[in-house]
Protein backbone atom coordinates (compact mmCIF):
# COMPACT_ATOMS: atom_id res chain seq x y z
CA UNK A 1 0.00 0.00 0.00
CA UNK A 2 0.99 3.21 -0.71
CA UNK A 3 1.24 5.50 2.53
CA UNK A 4 -0.36 8.97 2.14
CA UNK A 5 -1.88 11.61 4.47
CA UNK A 6 -5.43 9.91 3.21
CA UNK A 7 -4.19 6.42 4.51
CA UNK A 8 -3.24 7.94 8.18
CA UNK A 9 -6.02 9.87 8.48
CA UNK A 10 -8.13 6.78 7.31
CA UNK A 11 -6.46 4.32 9.84
CA UNK A 12 -6.34 6.76 12.62
CA UNK A 13 -9.89 7.43 12.02
CA UNK A 14 -10.60 3.65 11.84
CA UNK A 15 -7.94 3.30 15.27
CA UNK A 16 -10.54 5.49 17.33
CA UNK A 17 -13.21 3.55 16.55
CA UNK A 18 -11.20 0.18 17.42
CA UNK A 19 -10.82 1.29 20.46
CA UNK A 20 -14.79 2.13 21.62
CA UNK A 21 -13.60 5.96 21.59
CA UNK A 22 -16.16 9.12 22.00
CA UNK A 23 -14.54 12.26 21.01
CA UNK A 24 -18.36 14.37 22.47
CA UNK A 25 -16.41 13.44 26.12
CA UNK A 26 -13.21 15.60 24.92
CA UNK A 27 -9.98 13.98 24.67
CA UNK A 28 -6.32 13.91 26.15
CA UNK A 29 -3.55 13.88 23.86
CA UNK A 30 -0.16 12.52 25.14
CA UNK A 31 2.00 14.57 23.18
CA UNK A 32 5.99 14.07 23.51
CA UNK A 33 7.26 15.98 20.32
CA UNK A 34 7.93 12.53 18.85
CA UNK A 35 6.85 12.42 15.27
CA UNK A 36 4.13 9.65 16.32
CA UNK A 37 2.51 11.69 18.92
CA UNK A 38 2.35 15.26 16.80
CA UNK A 39 0.99 13.22 13.76
CA UNK A 40 -1.59 12.05 16.46
CA UNK A 41 -2.34 15.77 17.26
CA UNK A 42 -2.32 17.11 13.88
CA UNK A 43 -4.22 13.92 12.95
CA UNK A 44 -7.01 14.54 15.07
CA UNK A 45 -7.51 18.03 14.45
CA UNK A 46 -7.55 17.50 10.75
CA UNK A 47 -10.63 14.66 12.02
CA UNK A 48 -12.36 17.04 13.80
CA UNK A 49 -11.56 20.30 13.35
CA UNK A 50 -14.61 21.22 15.60
CA UNK A 51 -13.91 19.15 18.54
CA UNK A 52 -10.43 21.75 18.95
CA UNK A 53 -12.14 23.25 22.20
CA UNK A 54 -12.53 19.83 23.78
CA UNK A 55 -9.07 18.87 23.10
CA UNK A 56 -6.47 19.14 25.89
CA UNK A 57 -2.75 18.32 24.72
CA UNK A 58 -0.80 16.87 28.08
CA UNK A 59 3.16 16.68 27.41
CA UNK A 60 5.43 15.19 30.24
CA UNK A 61 8.66 15.82 30.88
CA UNK A 62 10.99 13.17 32.66
CA UNK A 63 13.29 14.78 33.66
CA UNK A 64 16.10 12.52 32.55
CA UNK A 65 17.17 14.37 29.30
CA UNK A 66 18.30 17.60 30.33
CA UNK A 67 18.35 20.50 27.98
CA UNK A 68 16.80 18.02 25.15
CA UNK A 69 13.85 17.96 27.23
CA UNK A 70 13.43 20.97 27.71
CA UNK A 71 13.39 21.35 23.83
CA UNK A 72 11.02 18.73 23.25
CA UNK A 73 8.43 20.97 25.67
CA UNK A 74 9.28 24.08 24.14
CA UNK A 75 8.27 22.19 20.37
CA UNK A 76 4.74 20.89 22.25
CA UNK A 77 4.03 24.38 23.43
CA UNK A 78 4.92 26.55 20.01
CA UNK A 79 2.68 23.76 18.03
CA UNK A 80 -0.21 23.96 20.83
CA UNK A 81 -0.08 27.60 20.49
CA UNK A 82 -0.13 27.41 17.05
CA UNK A 83 -2.84 24.93 16.77
CA UNK A 84 -4.97 27.06 19.47
CA UNK A 85 -4.97 24.15 21.64
CA UNK A 86 -4.90 24.08 25.14
CA UNK A 87 -1.90 22.69 26.55
CA UNK A 88 -1.20 21.31 30.43
CA UNK A 89 2.55 20.43 30.89
CA UNK A 90 4.48 18.12 34.32
CA UNK A 91 8.01 17.45 35.08
CA UNK A 92 8.40 14.09 37.32
CA UNK A 93 11.16 13.39 38.86
CA UNK A 94 12.02 9.54 38.17
CA UNK A 95 14.95 8.98 40.23
CA UNK A 96 12.73 10.02 43.52
CA UNK A 97 10.09 7.52 42.84
CA UNK A 98 12.40 4.53 42.48
CA UNK A 99 13.61 5.27 46.31
CA UNK A 100 9.98 4.98 47.04
CA UNK A 101 8.19 2.62 44.78
CA UNK A 102 10.79 -0.15 44.44
CA UNK A 103 10.35 -0.40 40.83
CA UNK A 104 12.83 0.64 37.67
CA UNK A 105 13.59 3.90 36.87
CA UNK A 106 11.49 3.37 33.12
CA UNK A 107 8.65 1.82 35.03
CA UNK A 108 8.31 4.51 37.82
CA UNK A 109 8.33 7.13 35.11
CA UNK A 110 5.61 5.34 33.28
CA UNK A 111 3.32 4.95 36.04
CA UNK A 112 3.47 8.57 36.90
CA UNK A 113 3.04 9.87 33.78
CA UNK A 114 -0.42 8.02 33.78
CA UNK A 115 -0.66 8.68 36.75
CA UNK A 116 -1.03 12.18 35.84
CA UNK A 117 -2.10 11.55 32.48
CA UNK A 118 -5.71 10.09 34.00
CA UNK A 119 -5.38 12.65 36.95
CA UNK A 120 -5.85 15.84 34.43
CA UNK A 121 -8.75 13.44 32.27
CA UNK A 122 -10.71 13.55 35.89
CA UNK A 123 -10.63 17.01 36.68
CA UNK A 124 -11.67 18.20 33.12
CA UNK A 125 -13.76 16.05 32.74
CA UNK A 126 -12.63 13.95 30.05
CA UNK A 127 -12.84 10.29 29.56
CA UNK A 128 -10.08 9.36 27.32
CA UNK A 129 -6.13 10.02 26.99
CA UNK A 130 -4.87 9.13 23.97
CA UNK A 131 -1.29 8.27 22.96
CA UNK A 132 0.74 7.54 19.68
CA UNK A 133 1.74 4.16 19.81
CA UNK A 134 1.94 2.72 16.19
CA UNK A 135 2.10 -0.58 15.22
CA UNK A 136 5.88 -0.94 15.06
CA UNK A 137 5.71 0.17 18.72
CA UNK A 138 3.23 -2.79 19.11
CA UNK A 139 5.43 -5.13 17.08
CA UNK A 140 8.54 -4.09 18.56
CA UNK A 141 7.03 -4.62 22.25
CA UNK A 142 5.63 -8.31 21.40
CA UNK A 143 9.34 -9.46 20.19
CA UNK A 144 10.80 -7.57 23.21
CA UNK A 145 8.50 -9.54 25.82
CA UNK A 146 9.66 -12.64 23.78
CA UNK A 147 13.37 -12.14 23.80
CA UNK A 148 13.07 -11.34 27.99
CA UNK A 149 10.37 -14.30 28.44
CA UNK A 150 6.83 -13.89 28.26
CA UNK A 151 3.66 -15.24 28.96
CA UNK A 152 0.16 -14.99 26.56
CA UNK A 153 -0.19 -11.44 28.33
CA UNK A 154 3.71 -10.19 27.05
CA UNK A 155 2.37 -11.75 23.55
CA UNK A 156 -0.59 -9.60 23.34
CA UNK A 157 1.33 -6.06 23.25
CA UNK A 158 -0.92 -3.17 23.93
CA UNK A 159 -4.42 -3.35 23.35
CA UNK A 160 -5.94 -0.68 21.65
CA UNK A 161 -7.92 0.54 25.27
CA UNK A 162 -7.50 -0.44 28.53
CA UNK A 163 -8.82 1.49 32.16
CA UNK A 164 -6.48 3.88 33.32
CA UNK A 165 -9.15 4.72 36.16
CA UNK A 166 -12.41 4.54 36.79
CA UNK A 167 -13.84 7.01 34.81
CA UNK A 168 -11.02 7.33 32.01
CA UNK A 169 -9.41 5.17 29.43
CA UNK A 170 -6.26 5.28 27.84
CA UNK A 171 -6.58 4.73 23.97
CA UNK A 172 -4.41 4.00 21.31
CA UNK A 173 -5.82 4.48 17.51
CA UNK A 174 -2.37 4.19 15.68
CA UNK A 175 -1.49 0.72 16.75
CA UNK A 176 -2.59 -0.57 13.48
CA UNK A 177 -0.59 2.79 11.46
CA UNK A 178 2.93 1.54 10.27
CA UNK A 179 5.71 4.18 11.32
CA UNK A 180 5.73 4.87 7.57
CA UNK A 181 2.70 6.30 7.17
CA UNK A 182 3.23 8.37 10.47
CA UNK A 183 6.48 9.87 8.59
CA UNK A 184 4.93 10.33 4.79
CA UNK A 185 2.35 12.36 7.15
CA UNK A 186 4.28 14.92 9.19
CA UNK A 187 7.18 15.21 6.35
CA UNK A 188 3.54 16.16 3.58
CA UNK A 189 2.69 18.96 6.05
CA UNK A 190 5.82 19.77 7.23
CA UNK A 191 4.96 19.36 10.69
CA UNK A 192 8.36 19.69 13.19
CA UNK A 193 8.96 17.48 15.27
CA UNK A 194 12.02 16.03 17.65
CA UNK A 195 13.56 12.87 17.66
CA UNK A 196 14.86 11.57 20.89
CA UNK A 197 18.18 10.39 20.80
CA UNK A 198 17.75 8.02 23.60
CA UNK A 199 15.43 5.72 21.82
CA UNK A 200 18.91 4.46 19.73
CA UNK A 201 20.83 3.79 23.22
CA UNK A 202 21.94 0.58 22.49
CA UNK A 203 22.06 0.03 26.42
CA UNK A 204 18.74 -0.77 26.48
CA UNK A 205 17.45 -4.15 25.44
CA UNK A 206 13.93 -2.73 23.68
CA UNK A 207 16.66 -0.55 21.53
CA UNK A 208 18.26 -3.80 20.15
CA UNK A 209 15.70 -4.83 19.14
CA UNK A 210 14.27 -1.94 17.91
CA UNK A 211 16.93 -0.96 15.65
CA UNK A 212 19.02 -4.45 14.96
CA UNK A 213 16.23 -7.25 15.42
CA UNK A 214 13.71 -5.96 14.04
CA UNK A 215 14.77 -4.57 10.71
CA UNK A 216 17.39 -8.47 10.74
CA UNK A 217 14.23 -10.06 11.02
CA UNK A 218 12.14 -7.76 7.92
CA UNK A 219 15.66 -7.90 5.87
CA UNK A 220 15.90 -11.67 6.00
CA UNK A 221 12.67 -13.72 6.67
CA UNK A 222 9.68 -11.81 6.25
CA UNK A 223 9.18 -8.33 5.47
CA UNK A 224 6.11 -8.20 7.04
CA UNK A 225 7.52 -9.22 10.29
CA UNK A 226 5.96 -6.34 11.82
CA UNK A 227 2.23 -6.42 10.91
CA UNK A 228 2.65 -10.55 11.65
CA UNK A 229 3.43 -9.18 14.93
CA UNK A 230 0.62 -6.89 15.69
CA UNK A 231 -1.36 -9.57 14.81
CA UNK A 232 -0.30 -12.24 16.49
CA UNK A 233 -0.57 -9.33 19.66
CA UNK A 234 -4.59 -9.02 18.45
CA UNK A 235 -5.14 -12.54 18.93
CA UNK A 236 -3.24 -12.99 21.50
CA UNK A 237 -5.12 -10.40 23.69
CA UNK A 238 -8.73 -11.77 22.71
CA UNK A 239 -7.52 -14.94 24.42
CA UNK A 240 -6.19 -13.13 27.46
CA UNK A 241 -9.94 -11.27 28.11
CA UNK A 242 -11.33 -14.65 28.03
CA UNK A 243 -8.87 -15.71 30.67
CA UNK A 244 -8.81 -12.74 32.20
CA UNK A 245 -12.46 -13.49 33.08
CA UNK A 246 -11.79 -17.16 34.38
CA UNK A 247 -9.06 -15.85 36.51
CA UNK A 248 -11.34 -13.03 38.51
CA UNK A 249 -13.62 -16.14 39.36
CA UNK A 250 -11.19 -17.55 40.57
CA UNK A 251 -9.70 -15.18 42.92
CA UNK A 252 -12.55 -14.56 43.95
CA UNK A 253 -13.30 -17.92 45.19
CA UNK A 254 -9.92 -18.73 46.53
CA UNK A 255 -8.78 -15.08 48.06
CA UNK A 256 -8.64 -15.51 51.92
CA UNK A 257 -7.39 -12.11 52.72
CA UNK A 258 -5.96 -9.23 50.14
CA UNK A 259 -4.10 -5.98 51.44
CA UNK A 260 -2.11 -3.76 49.49
CA UNK A 261 1.08 -5.51 50.23
CA UNK A 262 0.00 -9.01 51.29
CA UNK A 263 -2.37 -11.63 49.76
CA UNK A 264 -3.32 -14.73 51.53
CA UNK A 265 -5.04 -17.41 49.26
CA UNK A 266 -6.66 -20.90 49.55
CA UNK A 267 -3.88 -23.09 48.18
CA UNK A 268 -6.25 -26.51 47.56
CA UNK A 269 -8.85 -24.56 46.07
CA UNK A 270 -6.06 -23.37 43.32
CA UNK A 271 -4.60 -26.41 42.82
CA UNK A 272 -7.76 -27.80 41.50
CA UNK A 273 -6.66 -25.75 38.22
CA UNK A 274 -4.26 -26.66 36.00
CA UNK A 275 -1.01 -25.23 35.98
CA UNK A 276 -1.99 -23.82 32.86
CA UNK A 277 -4.47 -21.50 34.41
CA UNK A 278 -2.75 -21.27 37.93
CA UNK A 279 -0.11 -19.11 35.99
CA UNK A 280 -2.56 -16.93 34.81
CA UNK A 281 -4.17 -16.13 37.90
CA UNK A 282 -0.98 -15.47 39.49
CA UNK A 283 -0.45 -12.73 36.72
CA UNK A 284 -3.68 -11.14 36.63
CA UNK A 285 -3.10 -10.91 40.73
CA UNK A 286 0.00 -9.30 40.16
CA UNK A 287 -1.91 -6.81 37.89
CA UNK A 288 -4.75 -6.36 40.42
CA UNK A 289 -2.35 -5.24 43.48
CA UNK A 290 0.00 -3.29 41.49
CA UNK A 291 3.05 -4.83 42.00
CA UNK A 292 5.88 -4.51 39.62
CA UNK A 293 5.87 -7.15 36.82
CA UNK A 294 8.94 -5.63 34.72
CA UNK A 295 11.34 -8.44 36.07
CA UNK A 296 8.52 -11.34 36.65
CA UNK A 297 9.34 -13.83 34.01
CA UNK A 298 7.08 -16.64 32.46
CA UNK A 299 9.42 -18.40 34.79
CA UNK A 300 8.53 -17.03 37.85
CA UNK A 301 4.36 -17.49 37.28
CA UNK A 302 5.48 -21.25 36.50
CA UNK A 303 7.17 -21.59 40.08
CA UNK A 304 4.30 -20.05 41.97
CA UNK A 305 2.39 -22.54 40.49
CA UNK A 306 4.31 -25.56 41.10
CA UNK A 307 4.41 -24.13 44.79
CA UNK A 308 0.40 -24.06 44.04
CA UNK A 309 0.44 -27.56 43.47
CA UNK A 310 3.13 -29.13 45.75
CA UNK A 311 2.16 -30.88 49.27
CA UNK A 312 5.50 -29.08 50.48
CA UNK A 313 6.31 -25.90 52.58
CA UNK A 314 7.84 -23.57 50.20
CA UNK A 315 9.15 -20.42 50.44
CA UNK A 316 10.46 -18.32 47.25
CA UNK A 317 12.34 -14.47 46.52
CA UNK A 318 10.39 -13.00 43.50
CA UNK A 319 11.31 -9.70 41.63
CA UNK A 320 10.21 -6.58 43.12
CA UNK A 321 10.73 -7.76 46.79
CA UNK A 322 7.75 -9.98 46.75
CA UNK A 323 8.07 -13.03 49.35
CA UNK A 324 6.18 -16.39 48.89
CA UNK A 325 5.41 -18.46 51.85
CA UNK A 326 3.02 -21.46 51.01
CA UNK A 327 2.33 -24.06 53.97
CA UNK A 328 -0.82 -26.55 54.14
CA UNK A 329 -3.72 -24.91 52.89
CA UNK A 330 -2.23 -21.37 53.26
CA UNK A 331 -0.64 -19.17 50.13
CA UNK A 332 0.53 -16.09 51.43
CA UNK A 333 2.34 -13.43 49.09
CA UNK A 334 3.73 -10.51 50.81
CA UNK A 335 5.43 -7.58 49.33
CA UNK A 336 8.28 -5.13 51.06
CA UNK A 337 7.56 -1.77 49.23
CA UNK A 338 11.44 -0.30 50.34
CA UNK A 339 13.10 -3.08 47.82
CA UNK A 340 14.54 -1.38 45.10
CA UNK A 341 16.22 -2.36 41.67
CA UNK A 342 12.97 -4.58 40.48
Amino acid sequence: MTASDDSFIDQLRQGFTNAGADISKGLVLAVSGGADSVALLHGVLQIWPESRSSILVAHVNHGLRGQEGMLDAELVRRQCELLDVRLKTYAIEPLALTSLTGKSLEEAARDERYKFLAGLAEQNEIAAVVTGHHLDDQAETVLFNVVRGTGIRGLRGMPFARKLSDRVSLIRPMLEVPQTDIADFVSKFSIPFRNDASNTDPAFTRNRVRRDLLPYLEREFNKSVNRNLASLAAQAGEAVELLDSLADQILLESMLEQQSMICRLNRRLLAKWPVAMIRHVMSVLWIRQAWPRQRMSSAHFQRLAEAVCSDDSVRVDLPGGVELNASGDSFRLMRNCHVTGD
